[in-house]
């Protein structure tokens, strides 16, 4: 995984030609008469493809011939605008040689993630040898983001999101980039899994037994150093099995549902300490939260209330 670039402008042009050069070309017009920009573009390339966080700062028009890939554009403010009005809670998909005919409000912010057809036609075949993927599943045109896989799908982009912002992140390191990315990509099968041979196998009695010994160990062994590679042997199943498991019964990944595991340990032991004789760096260390400030931003968007607050507000 690259380190994320930013790019600022008031250029229109500048923009179109700084994103075409990186995934499928497309055309940038005002839907009227042009106006000054403030564009923001950032950018990380990842393994599997590319997310943008974009903000153009006045009304877009965004055009292309047909794509090479599944374009997934997910707005954090405003709207877009393509058959319907798609606003935060929701997605908007493109698929393999689909045209794009895209209305970007003044006010809209959002993210894109870009997919190219190889590399999903490549993990396709990863987890389903047995299919023929000359032809790719197409997705509807709208994601719901606020239930099911659409959430799942959700919850590891969110993830991968915060994860970008810190430099010292497993996942800017390299360290967790391959499960994370494989995460996003099982979500969004699941989201494409309106196809019955896609579910094939789905929720199996033998997945549903994989899942239950990984969370059983992951209650029974939190305070220990658990990698991937630990739950995958107590689970007797391979790390994409572990990983669609999880995935379909909490949508999220194992080493999420670990960490967020820990961070209700942390809760629960900041509630019953004592103000003044315990401190917070040392009750995070024991749960394996060294890096306090990493760790209060990621307590604070789960419980909603800082650690200090935790640990003095009862």
């Amino acid at each position: 995984m690259d380190v994320a670039t930013m790019l600022r402008s008031k250029d229109l042009g500048v923009a179109e030609k700084t994103v075409s050069n990186i995934i499928d070309p497309r055309r940038f017009r005002y839907p009227g008469l042009a106006k000054p920009s403030n564009i923001k573009i950032s950018h990380v390339a990842m393994n599997v493809g590319h997310l943008f966080g974009v903000r153009h700062g006045v009304p877009v028009h965004v055009t292309s011939e047909p794509i090479n890939s599944y374009q997934i554009m997910v707005p954090l403010r405003g709207h877009l605008q393509a058959e319907g009005a798609i606003e935060p809670g929701k997605a908007l998909i493109y698929s393999p040689q689909d045209t794009m005919n895209t209305f970007w409000s003044q006010d809209s912010l959002a993210l894109v993630l870009s997919l190219p057809e190889s590399n999903f036609r490549r993990f396709l075949g990863q987890h389903y040898p047995d299919r023929d993927w000359r032809r790719l599943p197409r997705a509807a045109s709208q994601m719901d983001l606020r239930s099911g896989s659409g959430r799942s799908f959700a919850n590891v982009l969110g993830t991968i999101c915060r994860e970008c912002l810190d430099d010292k992140s497993a996942f800017r390191q390299g360290v967790s980039a391959r499960s994370l990315e494989e995460s996003l990509l099982l979500s969004l099968l699941l989201v494409l899994g309106d196809d019955p041979t896609l579910q094939k196998g789905r929720s199996s009695p033998c997945r549903r037994s994989t899942v239950a010994r990984a969370v059983e160990y992951i209650h029974d062994h939190c305070q220990d150093e658990i990698s991937s590679s630990d739950l995958v042997t107590v689970a007797g199943a391979s790390i994409r099995t572990l990983q669609m498991g999880f995935m379909e019964r909490f949508g999220i990944g194992p080493m999420t549902y670990l960490k967020q595991v820990r961070l209700r340990q942390v809760h629960e032991a900041l509630r019953a300490a004592v103000a003044g004789r315990d401190t917070v760096g040392d009750i995070a260390a024991r749960w394996g939260f060294y890096n306090g400030s990493a760790f209060a931003k990621t307590y604070t968007e789960f419980f909603g209330q800082r650690p200090s607050e935790s640990l003095t507000g009862r």
